[in-house]
């Protein structure tokens, strides 16, 4: 299995009519932006691209502007997670058709699942589109279900196309676990920013991040930092981080992501209902402390 690694920013989806309708054209024009910046694939459709509040054929249209556009020059990671096993595998196979390097597969939602009920899960996505790199995407803040390392354990040894997990659950311990547990059968990779460099340390393979949507910059220079072993630097860019994060946080994280997108020219509209857009003062605020750290 080919080893996923380096920073893939998990991107957002330009939406417009008032986060009504799709902007192919502008979520095209974005990947080139981001892709530019030198990093080394792209997540559709998670978290931070709304994902879970687009319907099936809108993801599929957005998972082929992605295999289109940027095919060959950064992997395209389509997240095919829904609340339905049949919807995820719909959309797992399409996104196998069109050519997507993998698939990126959250958690079933809502329910609260025992490990028997998400092992079958992955195993019939998995059997669905055999050959494809699939990865788990364990954000148990939002789905209530937490991939536990026993059930990591024994879905890589059961299915050989998992390429790895990437984990947003704030626990060090946890993503310690996975690393051991993956050895060099799969990736893990780091989907919280505040563990960037504790992660990298324990030995993961990379970063997903969404604050990387909008200024994939210094993701690209702690990951290149750790590589090299200049750890004070990557220290110095994990503070930064920090410091970005706290700026894109107050307020609601995805308008923030693509206000600040649209003040570095970059126009990818609306977000969606039941997400709503930033207060004027939110939006004053977020300028001044991008500013204040350089970035606008």
């Amino acid at each position: 299995m080919l080893i996923f690694k380096g920073v893939v920013p998990a991107i957002v989806t330009p939406l417009k009519k008032e986060g009504r309708e799709v902007d192919l054209n502008a979520f095209g024009r974005y990947c080139d932006f981001i892709v530019e910046k030198g990093v080394d694939g792209l997540f559709i459709c998670g978290t931070t691209g709304e994902g879970p509040l687009l319907s099936i054929q809108e993801r599929k249209s957005i998972a082929k502007v992605a295999v289109e556009r940027i095919k060959g020059k950064a992997k395209v990671i389509i997240q095919t997670g829904c609340i339905t096993t049949d919807e995820t595998v719909e959309l797992s196979i399409h996104a196998q058709k069109i050519g997507a390097d993998a698939v990126g597969v959250l958690l079933p939602y809502y329910y609260n699942l025992d490990d028997e009920a998400i092992f079958n899960h992955f195993v019939k996505i998995a059997d669905a589109i055999p050959g494809l790199p699939l990865f788990i995407y364990n954000i148990p803040q939002c789905t209530c279900n937490n991939l536990t390392p026993g059930l990591f354990k024994k879905l890589i040894e059961k299915v050989e196309s998992i390429a790895g997990i990437k984990t947003s659950n704030p626990d060090i311990f946890q993503i310690q676990e996975y690393v051991r547990i993956a050895g060099d059968k799969c990736s893990v990779f780091v989907g919280c920013d505040g563990l960037i460099l504790p992660g990298l340390s324990v030995g993961a393979k990379g970063i997903v991040s969404g604050n990387a949507s909008c200024f994939p910059e210094p993701f690209i220079e702690i990951y290149r930092s750790f590589e090299r072993g200049d750890l004070q630097k990557a220290r110095e860019h994990q503070l930064f981080i920090d410091k970005l994060r706290g700026a894109l946080g107050d307020g609601y994280y995805v308008a923030s992501f693509k206000k600040a997108l649209g003040f570095r020219g970059i126009e990818v509209g609306s977000v969606r209902a039941p997400n709503r857009e930033l207060y004027p003062e939110e939006i004053s605020r977020l300028r001044r402390s991008l500013k204040e750290l350089g970035l606008i």
